[in-house]
């Protein structure tokens, strides 16, 4: 079977589609006939060899997917061989990039008939991220204020979808002007063009003074720091990323400055399976169904062309997500 490939960690030429075994699912595995594979950052990340878990060499990305399940294995329930799903590949798994993937099967997703494949395979990791930032991690509250970096990646984008829908402010950055568009039409309050704009400024005219309950901020680097000043006291900072660079400062005095809380985020930590991860499913499946939440697809590349699409991402002017088309649709 076709699998992109990254031989060792390196650039856009790591990237290479071979011909690699069939994977055969284990026991509490499912193997899925892969019709499309989202893209992420993360993937970048991996394929660079700077991504925060560990990783092992020759790899095959991809950390999504959608089609049909083509094979189960041994203790599985609930799935059956033909099935429409998407599937996060969990964390002993990569290999959404291929013409099959095996997943456990905790990762499974049934997919209800309102839900095309492209979109399948486009919402798992960014609408449970974002679901579990405001439910879980931190319960934001109705009127109040979140200041989310990055705004007009997939991410940020569906984080101020659940957030305007739960009754708070949003406020955002963008390093690109035209992201923004879109974050404004999702409901954002304000998004600040972090090139010529001072966003802790910003914030703190926004809130009077007060300071944001909440800060997303999946850059790092010097943002990292700064997110604090721009907090209220007792507020906090959840970091989910460093795309900007690892940040570099010493944490301690800035914690106490307003006693303000840092807190790191990992999706498989809301423990695929559990209850928990059960509600955020009927949570975004609810709301995808319904319309109210949305994950714009700004691209769909063939399998051959994933570094056109990795490359696209790593220039910054995505407002949504890309996809993979790996094969046919399943009916």
């Amino acid at each position: 079977m076709r699998a992109v490939v990254v031989a060792e960690p390196g650039g856009l030429d790591q990237l290479e589609l071979q011909d690699v075994p069939e994977p055969a699912p284990g026991r509490g595995e499912v193997q899925i006939l892969t019709s499309y594979a989202g893209c992420n950052w993360s993937d970048i990340q991996r394929r660079q060899g700077v991504y925060p878990d560990p990783m092992s060499y020759p790899a095959i990305l991809g950390l999504e997917v959608s089609g049909s399940v083509s094979a189960v294995g041994p203790g599985v329930r609930g799935c059956r061989v033909g099935d429409r799903v998407a599937a996060i590949t969990g964390p002993r798994f990569l290999g959404g990039f291929a013409d099959r993937c095996v997943v456990g099967a905790r990762f499974v997703i049934p997919l209800p008939e309102a839900i095309p494949l492209k979109l399948g395979a486009a919402f798992p990791v960014v609408a449970l991220t974002a679901y579990h930032l405001l439910h879980t991690a931190y319960q934001l509250r109705k009127g109040e204020t979140v200041l989310i970096h990055a705004i007009g990646g997939a991410v940020g984008l569906l984080l101020t979808q659940i957030a305007v829908r739960r009754g708070a402010t949003v406020i955002g950055t963008v390093g690109t002007p035209a992201k923004a568009a879109r974050a404004l039409a999702y409901g954002a309050a304000r998004v600040v063009d972090s090139r010529k704009e001072d966003f802790v400024a910003i914030a703190m005219e926004l809130t009077h003074g007060r300071g944001v309950d909440l800060v997303i901020d999946s850059l790092g680097a010097d943002i990292l720091p700064k997110s604090f000043d721009a907090l209220r006291t007792y507020g906090r900072v959840i970091n989910i990323g460093e795309a900007a660079g690892y940040p570099d400062f010493d944490i301690r005095p800035k914690l106490y400055e307003r006693s303000t809380a840092l807190a790191g985020f990992e999706l498989h930590h809301a423990e695929a399976g559990s209850a928990r991860w059960r509600r955020g499913l009927r949570y975004v499946l609810r709301g995808l169904e319904e319309g109210w939440l949305q994950v714009p697809i700004e691209g769909v590349y063939d399998l051959d062309d994933v570094r056109a699409a990795q490359r696209r991402l790593e220039e910054r002017g995505v407002a949504g997500k890309l996809l993979l088309r790996v094969g046919a649709e399943v009916a």
